[in-house]
């Protein structure tokens, strides 16, 4: 059945709408009516239908500023029809640009008309529908935006420098305005028997992620997204007056509303860790550090932690930013031996100092997405090195420390592996396309940065191939380039050291002068002679 929603503020329109057909015959469900702009937004986040029946003039929002404000909120939208008393040319050519399917009339409604603009509808969603929710799901967990990817680096703590993150910031135009931050972990813990779990569609978590977004507003801005399968993170961010109290003002009734909201109309019983407040956005990692173990605190009786009120003991014994340089350059340079080393002492730690199996979980997840976000040899080496039978979701199924260390070996053998495979593969163009570079440039100051940026590899690993298979060092490679091409310009007719040195791009021509003899056992000027003679 598709989920209809009517919008009109005149309780008789409103019977009217709901009479005028057979609704079943169309496969249509009306779930609600709403009478304001205001109520038509909370009940197309809180339901998500598939179609909204709106009256164009309506109070609080009309109903161009519904569909705009709907529009900048949801990936996947509802189809607006949209209704009017008086035939508004303007009007109706902005809904259109907005996406309405069609403009009626209300003088002119009729069973017939309404029913053609229905079918009309109906086929434009199965249009739009034509992925099966797998396919969604997939192409979802393979598309992690720029502003997704900024956050997923500030909750890690993935960033080099406080710079790098304000620098990424300006870049994106993402503005984080506060003097406070916040992270709450939203979710389901293991020994709850919800009755109704998170959806698994990419399309529901995002009209999730949407509605816990719209049930912040009245509080504080925030940022919303998916942590994994069984959860959401959510970063705040206010800017209090000096009187007031962020728990009390802030950010217990923001999470406390979130949780009687979704539990209202969702039927999901969504438990709560509290991070610390920080000030800074570089310490948002910290808070939400502390919004995990908050969360691994909640009971069947306590459904929302505050980290604060934690025993002094209680602390995140792991954190990624004590490996991320080292694992990160092990990814660049394709270094097998020392990724490993690095990896494996993970399950080591688990098994000997992690306690708690959802603790153990988080610490294997943050390691695996920061590996699919660090690794440049794939985009979607998490979909690379896993398949369908064994996916990664079976990561969250782990019930002990055990599977998870056991889990997280597994991924250390696979991932490997992928590298291993792609070092090989990537090796067999490269070092010929390098190779084909430095000719067409020997002309040039060629460094081992630029070549690095053309080819979207790091410089490391630039080294290591030449090294191993090449014989030969890069910055060697490169000289014995421009000796080769040094000597036939240095025999031209006319012919003089300093232009030629030049135009192999050394601005020395001393400089050039030894490093040519000492390739050659002549100084230019001997091998002119001789080259003449």
């Amino acid at each position: 059945m598709y989920k209809m929603i009517i919008v009109d503020d005149e309780p008789i329109i409103q019977m009217g709408l709901r009479s005028i057909l057979n609704y079943n015959d169309y496969e249509i469900e009306i779930i609600n009516v709403a009478s304001t702009g205001e109520e038509a937004i909370e009940q197309i986040r809180m339901y998500s239908p598939d179609i909204v029946l709106m009256d164009i003039n309506i109070p609080v929002m009309n109903g161009l500023e519904v569909m705009e404000t709907i529009k900048k909120e949801s990936v996947v939208s509802p189809v607006f029809i949209i209704l009017s008393c008086h035939n508004e040319f303007e009007y109706a050519q902005r809904a259109i640009k907005l996406g309405a399917i069609d403009y009626l009339l209300k003088i002119e409604l009729t069973s017939e008309n309404l029913a053609e603009v229905l079918r009309k509808t109906i086929l434009q969603i199965k249009k739009t529908k034509m992925h099966t929710d797998s396919e969604k799901n997939d192409l979802y967990m393979k598309h992690v935006s720029l502003v997704d990817n900024f956050f997923l680096k500030l909750l890690n703590n993935w960033f080099e420098t406080p710079e790098s993150i304000y620098e990424m910031m300006t870049d994106l135009d993402i503005t984080v305005s506060g003097t406070y931050y916040t992270c709450v972990y939203l979710g389901i813990p293991s020994f709850t028997d919800t009755a109704s779990p998170l959806p698994k569609t990419a399309a529901a978590l995002t009209n999730l992620c949407n509605l816990i977004t719209g049930l912040c507003k009245n509080y504080c801005p925030c940022y919303v997204a998916p942590w994994n399968f069984n959860s959401f993170a959510i970063v705040l961010y206010f800017n209090p007056e000096p009187e007031q109290d962020l728990y009390k003002n802030f950010i217990l009734p923001c999470i406390q509303h979130i949780q009687k909201m979704i539990l209202m109309y969702q039927n999901i019983s969504l438990f709560a860790g509290i991070g610390t407040p920080v000030t800074s956005i570089d310490q948002v990692s910290a808070s939400f550090n502390e919004s995990k173990t908050a969360f691994r605190n909640c009971t069947a009786s306590e459904t929302l932690v505050v980290y604060g009120s934690l025993s002094p003991k209680t602390g995140h014994p792991f954190n990624i930013g004590i490996i991320r340089k080292e694992l990160t350059a092990a990814f660049d340079n394709y270094d097998i031996v020392t990724l490993r080393k690095i990896l494996e002492q993970i399950p080591e730690l688990i098994l000997n100092y992690i306690p708690d199996p959802e603790q153990a979980i988080a610490i294997c997840s943050d390691i695996m997405h920061f590996s699919a976000i660090s690794y440049k040899g794939s985009e979607h080496i998490l979909d690379d090195i896993f398949t369908q039978q064994n996916s990664y979701y079976s990561l969250y199924k782990c019930r002990t420390t055990v599977q998870a260390a056991e889990w997280f070996q597994s991924f250390i053998n696979d991932l490997c592996r992928k590298v291993e495979a792609d070092f090989e593969s990537k090796k067999n163009w490269l070092l010929p396309s390098i190779k084909k570079y430095i000719e067409e440039h020997y002309m040039e100051p060629i460094t081992l940065t630029d070549v690095s940026a053309c080819f979207n590899v790091s410089c490391g690993y630039i080294s290591t191939i030449f090294k191993k298979n090449n014989g030969i060092g890069f910055t060697e490679c490169v000289t014995q380039a421009k000796i080769r091409h040094a000597k036939q310009l240095l025999l031209k007719p006319n012919a003089k050291i300093y232009e030629v040195a030049s135009q192999l791009g050394y601005s020395d021509p001393y400089y050039f002068s030894k490093v040519f003899k000492k390739y050659t056992g002549f100084s230019p000027k001997e091998y002119m002679t001789k080259g003449t003679t």
